[in-house]
Order: C-alpha cells, then sequence, then structure tokens
C-alpha cells in the first residue's frame, strides 16, 4: 500500500467530445499565455469539459458590423460589412493549461455563423474588443486547440453572417475542453460553482445536472494492492444526492465500484475493490447527478477514504486513509451595472440664440447638437467581466432571458425636458441612435430594455433648440422578474453618470439679508458687448418658507443693474428674514460681476461683498 499525502477534489464538466476534429492550427496572432509554476505530482485534475446546443429564432441581440472572415484560424480580428447583425454568447472560465480545444456543429446553421473568442467579455458595438482567437471561416463541423488566458473568464460568440433578422437555425452543438473545473484542497482555496442568487429559495430546488457543470471529481489519491478493498465517503452537507446519481471510476476496469449508499442525503458512501491491475493514486472518481438545495447557505465538500465501511458511513477522522475538502457550491449575483466612463456635456452659452441652447464641442462631445452624458454598461456578471456566470436551475450559466421581464427598464434621473430626443449611442461621439427614451422630462428618462443587455452604451443628449439645464445625472436598473415565483430580481443603482453644466457665470451671496430699516442690494455689471439674461435662485434656513417675484430679467450691455431684494424677497415665515442667493446670468464668466449690499439710509453705513464665484474662491 502507498499512501499518496496531496489529495485534490475537483468538480469537472465531464461530457463527450465531437467524433470529427481537425489538427491543431497556427494561431498566428494570438499572445501566449504566461508561463504557470509547477504544479506538484496528483494535484487533481483541471482540464474539464462543457458542452451544450443552442439555436438563432431571429430574436437575437445584434451587433454592428460583423466580423470579416480571413479564412485562417488565429488571424487578427477585423470588421467587415455594414448593418446589425444576431449573435449569442456562451460564458465559461478557462483552466490553468492556457489551451481550449473547440468543437462545433452547426447543422442547419451551416456557413451562415462565424465563431470567435473573447476574454472577459464581448462587446457588440465594438467587436473586436478583447479579441483572442477564431477559425477564420464559417464552417459546418470543425474542431481546433488553440492558447487561451489561463484561469481567465472568456465567452464564446457565434454571429450571423446574414443581415438581422436573416439567421433561423439550429441547433448548433458544440464542446468546450480546457475549462475550470472546481479543484478542492487542502487548506481551501479553490474556485467553487456558482448559482444564482436571484433564485428564491426556500422552497427546495433542485439543480439539473445534464451538463456536468456540478459533477465532482476527485483523484483517489492513495495506491492500492491487488485484491484491497477501500472505502469512499463524499460528504457536501447543505445539499442532498438526487436518485440517479452515479460513480464512475476512469482507472483500469479490473477495479470495482459497489454499491452507492446514501443517495438522497447530503453523504454517499461507496466500496472500491482493486483488481489485477490495482487502482493508481491519480485514477478518478467522477459523482455525477442533480443536486438539490435547501437553502441558500455555503455548501462545502470533503472526500475521505476509510478503512472500514462503517467508518465511511459515519465519516470523521477515526479510519480514514486520505481527506480534503473545499467550496462547492456559493450564491451570487447573476447580473450587474457598471458605469464606464462619466460626461460632463457643457451647454455654451455662446449659443446661437437662446444662449445655452447648444453644446460646446470638446471631447467626448463632437457636435453642439449632441450631448454625451456618460457611458455605461449592463449586462450579465460575465459579459461585464466581473466573475464567472452563476448557474440556475437546469445547471445551464443563467441569462437574462431567465431573470427579467419586458418591463423591465434603466431609469436615468436628470432635466432632460429642453431635450429633442434622449437616447443610447453604440459610439462615444452619439452619432448613431440605437434606442430612444420611451419618455423624458424635467425629472429624468426612462428606457424598456427587456431581457436585453445594454453593453457600452453611451447616454446622449439631442438639444431641441432651448435653452439645456443644467443636472446630475444618474442611472439604474428598475428589474421586472421573468418568473417572480423562482427569481427575485434586484434593482441596481442609482449610480452617478455624467453631469450637465452651464458654462456661463455664476455668483452668490452666501447670507443676503432684509433688516428692517436697510435697504439691501444686488448689483450686477456686465462689461461685454451683448444684453445677458439672469436668473436669481433663492435658498433658505431649514424651517423658513420664503416668498418670491422677480427673479428673471436682463443685465444690458456696458451697463450695471441695481436691483433691490424687498422686490424679489418678499416675504419670510418661520424664520429670519435672509437667505442664499444664486444668480446665473448667460454670459462669459469674465464679463460679469456681482455685488450684495447693504445700506443704512439713516446713518449713512454701507457695507458691500463681492459676491462668490461657487468653486473658484
Amino acid at each position: 500500500m502507498n499512501k499518496i499525502k496531496t489529495v485534490v477534489v475537483a468538480v469537472a464538466l465531464a461530457l463527450p467530445a465531437f467524433a470529427i476534429a481537425q489538427s491543431p492550427s497556427n494561431d498566428a496572432g494570438v499572445p501566449e499565455p504566461a508561463a504557470k509554476p509547477a504544479k506538484p505530482a496528483f494535484s487533481g485534475i483541471e482540464k474539464a469539459t462543457i458542452s451544450g446546443s443552442l439555436s438563432f429564432d431571429g430574436s437575437e441581440a445584434l451587433m454592428s458590423p460583423r466580423f470579416f472572415r480571413p479564412g485562417t484560424p488565429g488571424d487578427p480580428c477585423a470588421e467587415f460589412s455594414a448593418g446589425n447583425f444576431q449573435y449569442r454568447t456562451v460564458p465559461f472560465t478557462t483552466d490553468g493549461s492556457g489551451s481550449l480545444t473547440a468543437s462545433l456543429d452547426t447543422g442547419s446553421c451551416g456557413v451562415d455563423v462565424y465563431v470567435t473568442f473573447h476574454e472577459a467579455s464581448f462587446n457588440p458595438s465594438s467587436i473586436c474588443d478583447n479579441f483572442v482567437w477564431s477559425e477564420g471561416s464559417s464552417t459546418n463541423i470543425w474542431s481546433n486547440t488553440f492558447p487561451v488566458p489561463a484561469n481567465a473568464p472568456m465567452v464564446m460568440v457565434l454571429s450571423g453572417v446574414p443581415a438581422a433578422p436573416g439567421v433561423s437555425c439550429g441547433p448548433i452543438n458544440y464542446t468546450l475542453d480546457g475549462t475550470a473545473s472546481v479543484t478542492l484542497d487542502n487548506p481551501f482555496t479553490n474556485v467553487p460553482v456558482y448559482v444564482a442568487e436571484e433564485l428564491i429559495i426556500p422552497p427546495a430546488r433542485t439543480l439539473a445536472n445534464a451538463s456536468g457543470n456540478l459533477d465532482i471529481v476527485t483523484d483517489i489519491d492513495y495506491a492500492f494492492s491487488p485484491g484491497e478493498v477501500r472505502y469512499a465517503r463524499f460528504h457536501c452537507p447543505g445539499i442532498e444526492f438526487e436518485p440517479g446519481t452515479t460513480v464512475t471510476f476512469t482507472g483500469d476496469p479490473s477495479n470495482l465500484i459497489g454499491a452507492v449508499n446514501g443517495v438522497g442525503t447530503d453523504a454517499l458512501y461507496f466500496s472500491i475493490t482493486a483488481g489485477a491491475t490495482p487502482v493508481v493514486a491519480t485514477d478518478q472518481l467522477v459523482l455525477d447527478g442533480d443536486r438539490t438545495l435547501a437553502d441558500k447557505d455555503p455548501v462545502d465538500c470533503t472526500y475521505g477514504l476509510y478503512d472500514f465501511p462503517s467508518q465511511a458511513q459515519a465519516g470523521g477522522p477515526t479510519g480514514r486513509v486520505v481527506e480534503t475538502g473545499g467550496a462547492y457550491i456559493r450564491f451570487a449575483p447573476s447580473y450587474g451595472l457598471v458605469i464606464d466612463t462619466q460626461g460632463n456635456p457643457v451647454a455654451d452659452v455662446e449659443s446661437n440664440d437662446p444662449a445655452y441652447s447648444e453644446f460646446e464641442v470638446a471631447a467626448p462631445t463632437f457636435s453642439e447638437f449632441q450631448g454625451n452624458v456618460g457611458g455605461f454598461s449592463y449586462g450579465t456578471v460575465q459579459q461585464l467581466g466581473l466573475s464567472a456566470q452563476p448557474v440556475t436551475l437546469d445547471g445551464e450559466a443563467i441569462e437574462l432571458v431567465d431573470l427579467m421581464d419586458a418591463d423591465t427598464a434603466l431609469v436615468f434621473t436628470g432635466d432632460f425636458e429642453a431635450a429633442a430626443d434622449v437616447y443610447f449611442s453604440p459610439g462615444v461621439d452619439c452619432s448613431i441612435n440605437i434606442q430612444s427614451a420611451d419618455s423624458f422630462d424635467d425629472t429624468g428618462a426612462v428606457f424598456t430594455i427587456g431581457s436585453n443587455p445594454a453593453m457600452n452604451h453611451y447616454l446622449c443628449y439631442q438639444t431641441g433648440g432651448v435653452a439645456i439645464r443644467a443636472s446630475e445625472v444618474t442611472v439604474a436598473l428598475a428589474p421586472v422578474s421573468a418568473a417572480p415565483a423562482v427569481y427575485a430580481v434586484g434593482s441596481r443603482g442609482p449610480l452617478d453618470l455624467g453631469e450637465i453644466t452651464r458654462n456661463g457665470t455664476e455668483l452668490q451671496a452666501p447670507l443676503a439679508q432684509i433688516p428692517g430699516g436697510w435697504l439691501s442690494r444686488l448689483v450686477l455689471t456686465n462689461r461685454g458687448t451683448q444684453d445677458r439674461e439672469y436668473e436669481i435662485t433663492v435658498f433658505g434656513e431649514t424651517g423658513t418658507t420664503i416668498s418670491t417675484n422677480n427673479l428673471t430679467g436682463t443685465v444690458d450691455a456696458e451697463s450695471t443693474l441695481v436691483i433691490d431684494l424687498d422686490t424679489v424677497l418678499t416675504g419670510f415665515t418661520g424664520g429670519l428674514p435672509r437667505a442664499t442667493l444664486n444668480v446665473t446670468v448667460a454670459a462669459p464668466n469674465n464679463t460679469i460681476q456681482g455685488l450684495y449690499q447693504i445700506v443704512n439710509p439713516d446713518s449713512g453705513s454701507i457695507s458691500n461683498h463681492v459676491m462668490v464665484r461657487p468653486g473658484s474662491n
């Protein structure tokens, strides 16, 4: 008998590969992955396989343009054609090997589908972002091996060659060999299987495992002598191994696995009998089958090999020859909302009449008529590059269509009343409108997005020929569950997206008073050559109600205007007769000056205070 001290358990995706394969091709233009440190012997399997199928029906998300197909595997990415093209994505995480074998049969889709691979996420408005590899051609059946970043989130993109909605076909069958397994070790340092936290549990939920995403794989990590018998135990408190769970042994068929006990509980135990060619330490056990979760507590698993069946049934240290453990299931969010870039379009006081009706042309605003308020992305956590995508009840990665009802919306706060349109654009210059707001006013704008992502979008403001109002803008997700009895979807945000500002003059009198027997004045001087409009905003102390009048007017060119404040601050209730005055003048900052003055006509006492410029003094 030979006991090996290094023990690893892994959750793997053990599925059959395609029968038709090609020799690996030259991956020119694809960076080699960074070298990884050497691993100890019997460190457990990392390479795993996922497989699945999908179809196109014309309702897919759209990208623009499409990929150029260079005809050579591994050639650099390039764009081609124009218009909108359908696409679907398959997120996954690579293992530590630095290579991936992809095999596809496009079935009835034939050459109408092209396949690319991207690191972290796919950007439908900039399709070559994060590009790693492609087959180079649209091919009905192919298999290839190519370098990929190690231990990294990736996405396979299947995109239409004809313009949308010209692709309606399937199923497309695929296998990806070289995806990450969940490796358990001692101490616990592994990455678990992530399950969608939006699942409502309780009641208990059964996760199907047809794809093998929930399989548990372990090196036996113990070398048997011929005829030797040991007893294995897998214990995962918090789950239930469902009927149909089987144990597969990967070594010589002369070795036998006994009856599996404990199905319907959280622990399985069974015998291993060595045959003529006995078990070696690197032989593996694979546990398939569905899993039931009664709550959302974290689930950890342990594997042990015991001397006697009663010890394996009871668990614990007595009679245990080898033992390891680690994280198995964790709940994690399935979608997110992030700010990519904060915008600051500036309404220009020097606009063609009226003032502030156009934007300053300065990046990222490239047109006086279209302001870039900010960039954001909403999608699955895999699309956002935040983590591997959690699985749901079918054992597959959950998608937005599983979670979000057609009424799900992105809600923006801000003052858009003066806009002609508020819309999403895939480009920083806002030149392309891909979706206009359902509605917008002086409080915000609403976009219904349903189950669609909104990756690398910009919020754009189309001017309407009237003065643009200064406003801070936020974005939030207002989700509606597609299956309220199954998924509880939570909001995201509000997040600060950007700010619309004006480049005119702002002046402030922090404390303007109207005491009895005194004269209180506001003085504005315009040394420019054009008449300029002004607006006064009044703020009071908490509990004080202030009545106002005459809050707007005009300062003539090359003149001084004196405003008696008792005509502006006309009444006070619940507090003293004092307030803060903000004055906005539609004029360049260097042409306007302001003064607050209070005068005692009886004594002749005069007090002058230069009005401050917020943010500069």
